[in-house]
């Protein structure tokens, strides 16, 4: 493995490897007590009618979600829908596959070009999204809270810490977002400020770095496409939610209702942002984990927690890499790509994103962009 490739690829093993044994620590954690001899023969009794109603709500939901991002997309060139639903599929894929979330930068880079859309503002787009759906669903989390029965399970209050943690971090994000776009010239001098302090020549990359990200938040104040991303939205969560309830019934768990299906469904979503092993394998179980803690079930459906989140990583994961591998195989970008994608895309070294100096990215404030 000579190369720049050969390099890009004894990172992703070294990352595999950490991460690896990071995802097995929080599994260990997540399992730690579970008796797992009568786990054949349980899988053995999971619903298949059920099963099928779920598969097909959750690749219903996939498509959804890849036609959401498309509509952020698309507000920064006249993208082919055929190269979003292409670089959509196989990003949500390598999400899934790599390690540690690396995934998140290739549907930026796949994308970058097609239509004009640059790096910066397809990562922007991103951003948005993860941000929107963190903040959505830590709301959920403690709406969610409400309207349960308290379980008396000690666990429940280190899941509501956490739950503070991460709308915190959301909300920082937002924040950051909303200044940045409406106070552009201020926002930067700020960073600029306050980071030069620190390491000059860094704080002038993350500058130009913030300068062209904000660029790529002007899909902002375009109101039919934020309808259109609300409506999407809605459909995509609420497929899957409904889907996690579906799940429970296949897998013996009668109940657990809809309430308490998207209630786990807004532990999960938050508990996997977090960087874990491949496939999300560690933090999928412990998040569920923590989820199930919050509910009230009855000692029968307890027995079949394992199998439930068993049969909802694996149904996930087999569809996005079937999605996706779909589209590689297809030819609209080889393996290779995806792996130099993991690098990330970078707005600094970008033709469109020229480096500008400190003082003209602190001064200017909500610049028009040209055209993509």
């Amino acid at each position: 493995m000579k190369g720049p490739h050969g390099k890009a690829l004894r990172k992703i093993l070294l990352k595999y490897v950490l991460s690896t044994a990071l995802g097995a620590v929080l599994v260990w954690v997540a399992f730690r007590g579970e008796d797992w001899s009568d786990f054949g023969r349980r899988l053995a009794t999971v619903d298949v009618g059920l099963l099928t109603i779920y598969l097909l709500l959750f690749t219903l939901g996939h498509v959804v979600r890849m036609a959401r991002w498309g509509v952020l997309v698309r507000a920064l060139g006249p993208v082919r829908w055929g190269d979003v639903m292409a670089a959509g599929a196989i990003g949500y894929m390598a999400i899934m596959v790599l390690p540690l979330r690396l995934g998140e930068f290739v549907r930026p880079v796949l994308i970058r070009g097609k239509g004009g859309v640059s790096a910066s503002g397809a990562m922007a787009t991103v951003v948005v999204e993860r941000v929107i759906d963190g903040l959505l669903f830590v709301a959920l989390f403690f709406v969610f809270m409400s309207l349960l029965p308290q379980t008396g399970n000690p666990a429940v209050e280190a899941v509501k810490l956490a739950g503070y943690i991460a709308g915190a971090i959301f909300l920082t994000a937002l924040v950051v977002l909303v200044m940045g776009y409406a106070r552009r010239r201020a926002t930067v001098a700020f960073i600029a400020r306050v980071g030069d302090r620190i390491h000059g020549g860094l704080t002038r990359k993350a500058v130009r770095l913030l300068g062209a990200f904000l660029d790529g938040l002007r899909v902002l104040p375009d109101r039919r496409r934020i309808f259109w991303f609300i409506v999407f939205t809605a459909i995509y969560w609420a497929v899957q939610g409904i889907g996690m309830t579906v799940m429970a019934w296949a897998t013996h768990i009668p109940d657990l209702t809809f309430t308490g299906g998207f209630a786990l469904l807004a532990v999960l979503v938050v508990g996997i942002m977090a960087p874990g092993g491949p496939g999300m394998t560690g933090t999928f179980e412990l998040s569920l984990a923590a989820g199930f803690s919050l509910l009230v079930l009855a000692p029968e459906s307890r027995e079949n927690l394992v199998l439930y989140t068993v049969m909802l990583h694996a149904t996930q994961l087999i569809i996005q890499v079937v999605v996706g591998a779909g589209f590689i195989i297809l030819g609209r970008t080889g393996w290779r790509g995806v792996v130099r994608a993991t690098e990330g895309p970078s707005p600094l070294d970008a033709a469109d994103d020229e480096p500008e100096p400190l003082a003209a990215a602190a001064g200017a404030e909500n610049r028009p962009r040209a055209a993509d």
